[in-house]
This record gives C-alpha cells, structure tokens and sequence, in this order.
C-alpha cells in the first residue's frame, strides 16, 4: 500500500502525455522573473531531479537571469529512475545487497534489481507503463479514467458518483456497492477492457 502511495503521488506530479510540456508564460514585467520559482517548494538537492521532469521549466531557467537554479542546469541527467529517459547512471540511487537469500533469488545481482523492483523506483516505472486509457475524453475538460494493470492504480477526473440511493448493510465485502447509472461521466468508456482487468480482484484487495 505504501508503495502505491508513493506511485500516486509520482503519477499526479509526472505527466502522462510526457516531460516536454509547453513552456511556461515567459511574458513578464521587466525586472521580475520569467517563472514562479517559489511555487517549486522542494529541497535544493531535489531540483535536478524536478528539472529533469519539467524541461520546459529548465528552458525558462536558462533564459532567465533570475533564475535561483542555474547552478542545476548541468546536471539535467540526474534522474529519480522512474523515468524513461533516465539512465541507469544518473538515477537517484540503487539498492546494494550484501548477501543473498538462496530461497528468493541467487545471485547479488538478482536480489538488487528485484528489490529495485519491488520497493523502489523501478515498482513505480513498471506501473507507468502499464498505464492506458479505459474511458477516453473527447475534449479536454470531458471525464477520463486511466489505470495501472489488473487496475491496482487508477486516476480519474470529472466522474461522477450518485450517492443518494446508497444501501448499506453489514457485508463487509459488497462488490456491487453501486448499480447501474450511479457513477458514470462523459468520455468513452473500453468496457471490455476494464472488465477483463479485474483478474486479481478479492475482498482483501483494495
């Protein structure tokens, strides 16, 4: 669950369509500075990585001579390892073993990259990949819902759930909590998809 935790705050501050967004209004007053630096509230030694993920913000930090982060434009490579475009080289760090425990793996080797896996970046960049669209919008402010696999992590926007008719009753493990026409949105919904998704549902699943 922690981990899943961690992947939603990644997902919400990591943009799906990719890092390379539209650059910032950089139509300032004269003597102010081309971007809200202060909105960026993380720890100095957390600014190359923001900045690997924002380069549109790198690029108006660049032109900018106000900009509080020049000194972090040179390591631009630095990564949290998440990222597609991050090598293994310049990611944040990378789990070391000193020995191995023969019933879960054999080699050092092993351990380190199905630890990386399992309960560091590397869970949260196989679940990024795993990301697509079961509900498409149409338009931008239309509904949307998009999932991990198995839909171990969801993300939805503009849905709408009808909690006036609810019927609560004392099963603690109620699948069909909502009926039909009581949560829904405007976007087009891959049904077949989302059913075909719910392999690894059980009641002490969330």
């Amino acid at each position: 669950m922690l981990m899943l935790f961690v992947f939603g705050v990644l997902l919400h501050e990591v943009s799906l369509s990719g890092q390379n967004e539209a650059p910032p209004n950089t139509h300032s007053i004269p003597g102010e500075p081309l971007y809200n630096y202060a909105s960026i509230r993380l720890p100095e030694e957390h600014i190359p990585f923001f900045l690997h993920n924002n380069r549109h913000i790198a690029t108006v930090c660049r032109k900018d001579s106000l900009c509080p982060y020049k000194k972090h434009l040179e390591k631009l490579k630095y990564c949290w390892g998440y990222e597609k475009s991050c090598k293994p080289e310049f990611r944040f760090g990378y789990p070391v073993c000193s020995y191995v425990d023969m019933g879960w793996t054999d080699t050092l080797e092993s351990a380190e990259d199905i630890f990386w896996k399992q309960a560091d970046f590397g869970y949260a960049r196989e679940r990024l990949e795993e990301m697509h669209v079961l509900c498409q919008p149409k338009e931008t402010s239309d509904s949307s819902l998009v999932c991990s696999r198995y839909l171990q992590y969801c993300r939805a926007t503009n849905l709408y759930l009808d909690l006036r008719n609810i019927k609560r009753n004392h099963d603690r493990f109620k699948e069909d909590f909502f009926q039909s026409g009581e949560i829904g949105g405007h976007c087009k919904l891959d049904i077949r998809t989302l059913t075909s998704e719910g392999q690894r549902k059980s009641p002490l699943q969330s």
